[in-house]
């Protein structure tokens, strides 16, 4: 069973990283990382290493730095986030529901859940298309972020961040920020 508390611990300091983190990414987007760099590998050790204790499999390091997702993982998130988008846009928020993660779901019931996403995230109702960016995980792909923009309507441009957490079911949202209109069409 997993932490939890130290998943949402890891789930904030993904995000302040990932925000650090930003420039490096650009830099190795762009193909400026040296060739040392690109091409070292760790040295082999004459002796086996020691197993891992059970704490360190059980929890992500909290002092290493989030890591882009690779596209296998990224298609996961994208997968779990619109398949519950879809569920929005067919107001079947039970469904909807059940891609939250199980500590979100301990601490939000459904009518809360739907409260909160009529009120704050409407325009997810009405959604036409997601556009994923910027996946980041922790090492040990237990938590991650992920940056989405979408279109409400055809003419409004919105952007939010993912905090999603693998379990046993895949993949499930854990919150979001706050959504950002970024653009408006007439």
């Amino acid at each position: 069973m997993r932490n939890i508390g130290g998943t949402l611990f890891s789930a904030l300091l993904l995000v302040l990283l990932a925000a650090c983190s930003a420039a490096t990414t650009e830099s190795t987007q762009l193909g400026l990382e040296s060739d040392d760099a690109q091409n070292s590998q760790p040295e082999a050790s004459a002796e086996p290493s020691a197993a891992p204790e059970a704490s360190e499999t059980q929890s992500p390091d909290s002092t290493s730095p989030p890591e882009a997702c690779s596209s296998e993982l990224q298609d996961k998130i994208e997968l779990s986030i619109a398949s519950q988008t879809k569920a929005f846009a067919t107001e079947d928020f039970e469904l909807a529901y059940s891609f939250a993660s199980p500590s979100f779901r301990a601490n939000v019931n459904l009518q809360a859940f739907i409260q909160v996403i009529q009120s704050s995230y409407g325009p997810l109702i009405s959604t036409s298309e997601l556009q994923f960016a910027d996946c980041y995980s922790d090492q040990a792909e237990i938590v991650g972020v992920i940056d989405v923009r979408f279109v409400e309507g055809g003419s409004s441009l919105y952007a939010l961040r993912y905090f999603v957490v693998a379990t046993e079911e895949g993949w499930r949202v854990e919150g979001a920020s706050n959504l950002e209109l970024v653009a408006s069409g007439s």
